[in-house]
């Protein structure tokens, strides 16, 4: 998806959500549109992040019974969207403390068929995967947490907002880690 794409995604969504969190449903009704709108984007990062669906499809339904508890207190909840993302995240750094398993990227669906007949090409791209992979490998949790963030169409603001941090460290952060990812695969 390219980043207009992405964009006019996130700008629905984002108006989506208003939407429910505007109408006069129940609160029970509201959270179910919530979990229909954000279920997928929060799952796929889940199962980034903790690598079992069964543990993701675990996670994902505890942020939104987190989200029903902290709106039925009557919290207020200004971006459902990065709220739902910074619960998942901490669920995922919780689960990763108590298990002290760190997972990697799932890949293989990054990986190219090589052109026939041309098998230099096709060794130089295995290599150059290879270090790609090895370099994403040496990110730490937080590093890959934020490219995760970012790959599930977050802004740069939600996810600052996510990790704790503010916008322009964030983007910083992010241009060390890509940096980093380049350097690594490239040299």
């Amino acid at each position: 998806m390219d980043q207009k794409q992405n964009l006019s995604v996130n700008v629905w969504l984002d108006q989506e959500l208003l939407r429910a969190m505007r109408s006069n449903s129940s609160l029970k009704e509201k959270v179910a549109e919530i979990f229909d709108l954000l279920q997928e984007p929060v799952y796929r990062y889940l199962l980034v992040a903790v690598g079992e669906v069964q543990e993701a499809e675990d996670l994902t339904q505890e942020v939104f019974l987190r989200l029903f508890r902290c709106l039925d207190k009557g919290q207020v909840v200004l971006n459902i969207r990065a709220w739902a993302f910074r619960v998942a995240h901490n669920l995922a750094i919780t689960r990763q403390k108590k298990a002290a398993v760190l997972t990697s990227l799932n890949v293989e669906a990054l990986e190219k068929r090589p052109a026939p007949g041309d098998i230099e090409r096709a060794l130089l791209e295995q290599e150059q995967y290879a270090r790609f992979e090895k370099a994403l490998a040496s990110l730490g949790p937080e590093e890959r947490r934020c490219l995760d963030l970012r790959a599930e169409g977050l802004t740069y603001r939600e996810i600052a907002e996510v990790m704790g941090m503010r916008p322009p460290n964030l983007f910083k952060f992010l241009g060390r880690v890509m940096s980093k990812l380049m350097r690594e695969t490239y040299d």
